[in-house]
């Protein structure tokens, strides 16, 4: 009953709330013209509408952005970018969880460590269970997104301190009126090799100033490598007001159910070797164990947005839950018997932001946000009344940011971030039933704080020489901060390291030239250079308080070093990102990322926990208009060897390591694209799309120890009604 009063009284305040913005909306429209902010950027963006450039940031409009393929989310778009990196295990299961990573990292870093978003509120849940598991980004399919925002680095005060890599920012369609009661009605088809399918419809319509949107996909794959077929089904509906002065308010609900199988060994060596299918040697699991993770997710998200006469108030809130079975058979002296485990997250929060700009020189952005992040699980399917979903995760935050354009050709923005982070560490050893910690509480509650100074200054250099003319160079300086908030920081494999764990901190730099070549031909250089303190890392290869057979620890200090705080981490990156047409029907993107981790302390966790990082990246594109309605699409990647570094204990305290590469490739996809018609009857904008991925049939691996997919072919099918 407690319960149900709680979540009654939650909808309360929630229709309160929902009730107040909605009366008082027609009163702040008489100031919509002194208020309504256009959008401030420091540099010309370039005339190609697929992809723009501020010296802060890369804009993909999603609407217009030319894909080789059938794109199932939002990942299939930004992992185009040379600053992300793709390690999915297969490219054909969108989300994959294999091998402790989630599937994109941003400028060599996990999603532990750079924020996804949506409408500048972070995604995240409280994540581990043999993996990162803080964004799937299967659960985020392009429907409702128009544009992708990229943030490289730590620069605004607007996202999580935990934004060391940056930040991808997801910014979706306002409601719009629409002229007629007649919705607008887009189909998505596609099949591909493997018996992948990709089918997808959207609705959008209006009735006044009331919006809705409506939409379905189903994606299933039979995957690639030996017990690798998924199956993805997502629902999604928002209603939406349009309010006086083009603002809106808006409820989004999504619901996804995924059943995702995770491969198995394949080893040639093994008596159920599986000929059809490539070799795998690096999985856990073998083909009678069935393994797969079946996952049940839902969010609801409220935004609110209206220009009033004190500013542009924007307003974020969400609750979301997802519910993880990990399905599988295990065997013992007694015989096989079902290992199976489910994990229930779920996460809620707000953010609520005011810009109020003063004149065009000054524009003002200050804000607070919450987030709230609780997990429980039923070890071994013991029974539902074993969840007990536990606030592990709480961070509060408030920030001030604001952009003064201090003569014309130089403007800062700059900015101040507070955030206090609690978490609390499960202490409870489930098989023994004792404490893994002698003298420590169930729960060991920690707490920081800090204040993150933020800065980003841009000096166009136009005035200087006329060569110089479409030209900026820009500095951002800023201060590093993230306290152990995910489950992997403070309860790796269900250990309490997070009792002895401190806050990362340091400082980054980056410096930034912007230019516009010739034409609509943009080029973007970036040198990053981070210095990372505290450097949270894995250390249980090297652990001397770890209570094990053998291992005699002292009360009171267990698992005191599971996981340590390295001395000094030093981060390098040079972005080179170029785009625009070569002729009016040749059209082209580069990007080249250089990265390296350099351990300064000297600790052996520091080489293995920095290790397999490729230094070099290369992406590359070219659209060619053959014909009227001809689309010619070819991309390129290219990525250097990735080294993983392999420990061995010679003598007591001292480690040998042996460098395991995964091999450099270069992989090409293309297609064509036919428009048949604009216009046909009831029928609009029908295209169809014929490509092949991986055009040479390269052998390559995106996560060390399985087979990227070979040479696949597919078809697309698009139209508008």
């Amino acid at each position: 009953m407690k319960l149900i009063w709680e979540k009654r009284k939650k909808i309360k305040v929630f229709m309160v709330i929902l009730l107040y913005l909605v009366l008082t909306a027609g009163a702040w429209a008489e100031e919509k013209k002194a208020h309504t902010l256009d959008e401030v950027v420091v540099t010309n963006k370039i005339k190609d509408k697929q992809i723009s450039y501020t010296p802060e940031k890369t804009f993909i409009d999603v609407e217009t952005y030319q894909s080789v393929g059938n794109v199932q989310n939002i990942g299939d778009i930004i992992k185009d970018q040379p600053i992300i990196d793709f390690r999915g295990a297969s490219d054909l299961v969108p989300g994959d969880l294999v091998n402790g990573d989630d599937t994109l990292w941003m400028r060599g870093f996990g999603s532990n460590r750079f924020s996804t978003a949506i409408d500048g509120s972070d995604l995240r849940k409280s994540g581990g269970r043999n993996t990162l598991h803080i964004v799937d980004y299967s659960l985020l399919p392009t429907f409702l997104i128009e544009k992708i925002e990229i943030l490289p680095g730590p620069h605004s005060a607007l996202f999580p301190a935990k934004s060391i890599g940056g930040v991808v920012n997801l910014i979706t369609k306002s409601p719009e009126r629409h002229d007629t009661l007649k919705p607008d009605l887009t189909i998505s088809t596609g099949y591909k090799s493997y018996n992948t399918q990709n089918h997808s419809i959207d609705v959008q319509g209006s009735a006044s100033a009331f919006t809705y949107d409506l939409g379905s996909q189903k994606y299933s794959t039979d995957g690639y490598l030996r017990n690798a077929a998924a199956d993805i089904n997502t629902v999604f509906g928002r209603i939406g007001y349009i309010l006086p002065s083009d603002g809106h308010i808006a409820l989004t609900v999504f619901h996804t159910e995924a059943n995702r199988e995770i491969p198995v060994k394949n080893d040639p060596g093994l008596a159920d070797f599986d000929s059809s299918r490539p070799v795998v040697e690096a999985s856990s699991y073998m083909e009678w164990q069935n393994p797969e993770w079946d996952e049940t997710a839902t969010s609801f998200r409220l935004n609110f947005n209206q220009a009033t006469p004190i500013g542009l108030l924007d307003l974020n809130a969400y609750y979301s839950e997802e519910k993880w079975k990990k399905l599988y058979l295990s065997k013992n002296s007694s015989g096989i018997y079902d290992a199976s485990w489910e994990t229930k997250w779920h996460q809620q929060g707000a953010k609520l932001q005011d810009t109020i700009r003063f004149s065009d020189n000054h524009v003002t952005t200050i804000g607070t946000d919450l987030t709230q992040c609780f997990d429980g699980s039923d070890i071994f399917q013991v029974s539902p009344a074993s969840f007990k979903d536990e606030k592990r995760i709480e961070i509060i935050s408030g920030f001030a940011q604001h952009r003064w354009q201090i003569v014309p050709v130089l403007t800062l923005t700059a900015g101040m971030r507070y955030e206090d982070v609690s978490i609390k560490v499960d202490n409870y050893c489930v098989g023994t039933g004792n404490m893994f910690i002698t003298g420590k509480p169930r729960w060991i509650e920690r707490n920081w704080n800090q204040w993150l100074p933020k800065s980003f200054l841009t000096y166009e250099l136009d005035n200087i020489a006329p060569g110089l003319r479409d030209t900026s160079v820009s500095l951002g300086v800023s201060k590093i901060w993230k306290a152990p908030d995910w489950h992997g920081d403070y309860n790796p494999r269900g250990m309490p390291a997070g009792a002895w764990m401190e806050p990362e901190h340091g400082m980054g730099y980056d410096l930034v030239l912007s230019r516009r070549v010739v034409n609509d031909i943009q080029m973007k250089v970036n040198y990053a250079y981070y210095e990372i303190n505290d450097y949270i890392a894995w250390n249980w290869d090297y652990a001397k308080y770890t209570p094990v057979s053998g291992n005699l620890v002292s009360p009171g200090m267990e698992y005191k070093d599971y996981l340590i705080n390295l001395d000094k981490v030093i981060h390098h990156c040079v972005e080179l990102q170029l785009s625009g047409h070569l002729m009016e029907d040749l059209s082209f993107y580069l990007g080249y990322a250089y990265q390296s981790f350099d351990n300064k302390g000297g600790e052996p966790a520091g080489e293995t926990g920095l290790d397999n990082q490729a230094k070099h990246r290369v992406n590359a594109g070219l659209r060619y208009d053959l014909f009227k309605n001809t689309l010619l699409l070819l991309d390129y990647k290219y990525q250097d060897k990735q080294i993983a570094q392999k420990a061995e204990e010679i003598e007591p305290g001292e480690w040998v390591f042996t460098k395991i590469p995964m091999e450099a490739y270069h992989v090409f996809d293309f297609a064509v694209q036919q428009t048949f018609f604009q216009n046909w009857g009831m029928f609009k904008n029908g295209t169809i799309k014929l490509y092949i991925n991986n055009l040479f049939d390269a052998d390559y691996e995106n996560l060390s120890g399985y087979p990227a997919t070979d040479r696949t072919y597919g078809i697309a099918l698009n139209f508008d009604l």
